[in-house]
């Protein structure tokens, strides 16, 4: 708890270096729900009612950049959050997220909300062969944070909202270390927000337009670690590079066509101890994959949010589906440098977690 505290204070002190420009809240919520039954290998661990608390910071975006107005002022979310499984096999979680809350609507006195983000969550209490082998929902002390929510605030003077919502949120580990079936939380939160710093810039009217690029190109390199079943265990290493072109839709939206070379040792390591390829005396297949993608950008300033649908069309070893799926976070340091975050899937089974960097031509 001490630690807890420590972390929002440097927060606070951190805000209050760019606090004239913004609006900006303390959020509390109490957290009570359950434990979602997705598939039947985790059955044996939802059986519990999670609780805890979150404490976040909340930056009140009011239009002084033209995105903003785009999105109707969003809510930008810092936050910190515990939960108490109660569960021995699970034990406990501290989330560390960043999210966004768009306007579905606004009145006068009331609005609606719905969150996209993400982060990282800590498990007090992951897999272990050993002591808990149970718990096939948690392999690694560090899972990586998906997380919605819809909320319905309340304002009930100029320092006060009530901020009760319905949330979703998803931890898993990537497919960085079997097994991987992911946590799925569902709760119901009662929530207060507090204004703690007022703006005293004003918002200047000449706000500088979002710049119109007609064509982009982007080269990337990303990587991280990945296993793929029990009995390949140790966490082996990829890295894919993509060259992806991108033409400009509107303000919001960019879409493009790419090519997503993967080189992934943890696939070389299965299909090399495929037992019927051995029996049957096979040919070892390659395991190196090439694809062709079709993209879409959802732009956030700086910040933007990509969606990926990848075809094969080199895979020899056919160990997956022919598409994946691809979503991430990419950011923009400036005109040529970006940091990009993302999550490859194939439906709803997780690939592996990418890590990499960028270079806008």
């Amino acid at each position: 708890m001490k630690r807890f505290l420590a972390i929002l204070l440097f927060i606070i002190i951190s805000l209050s270096a760019h606090a004239q420009k913004y609006d900006w809240y303390l959020n509390g919520q109490i957290i009570k729900g359950f434990i979602l039954k997705h598939n039947q290998y985790v059955s044996h661990l939802a059986v519990s009612n999670p609780s805890g608390i979150e404490l976040s910071f909340q930056q009140r975006l009011n239009g002084r950049r033209e995105w903003e107005s785009l999105y109707n002022k969003p809510i930008v979310n810092y936050g910190l959050s515990y939960y108490n499984l109660r569960n021995p096999k699970l034990g406990h979680l501290i989330v560390g997220a960043a999210n966004m809350d768009l306007p579905i609507s606004r009145k006068e006195n009331t609005a609606l909300y719905f969150r996209i983000g993400t982060g990282l969550v800590y498990s007090t209490n992951p897999y272990d062969r050993e002591t808990n082998n149970q718990n096939n929902m948690i392999s690694t002390p560090i899972t990586i944070l998906l997380q919605t929510r819809l909320t319905y605030e309340i304002n009930i003077n100029d320092k006060f909202n009530l901020t009760p919502n319905l949330n979703v949120t998803h931890a898993s580990n990537g497919a960085q270390r079997a097994p991987n079936r992911g946590i799925n939380i569902i709760t119901a939160n009662l929530g207060m927000s507090y204004k703690i710093i007022s703006k005293t810039e004003e918002i200047n009217n000449a706000i500088k337009p979002i710049e119109k690029i007609p064509y982009q190109l982007y080269f990337s390199l990303s990587g991280g670690y990945n296993t793929k079943t029990l009995q390949v265990r140790d966490s082996k290493p990829f890295f894919n590079v993509i060259i992806f072109g991108q033409k400009y839709l509107n303000k919001k939206s960019d879409v493009g066509i790419g090519l997503d070379y993967s080189h992934n040792t943890a696939l070389k390591e299965q299909i090399q101890q495929d037992w019927q390829r051995i029996r049957n005396n096979e040919k070892i297949e390659d395991f190196r994959r090439v694809s062709l993608l079709l993209g879409h950008e959802l732009k956030f300033g700086k910040l933007g949010f990509i969606t990926q649908l990848g075809i094969y069309v080199y895979d020899p070893s056919a160990k997956n589906m022919p598409v994946y799926q691809r979503y991430g976070l990419r950011y923009q340091f400036h005109d040529h440098l970006m940091a990009i975050a993302s999550l490859k899937t194939h439906a709803a089974t997780a690939e592996q977690s990418e890590f990499g960097i960028g270079w806008r031509f």
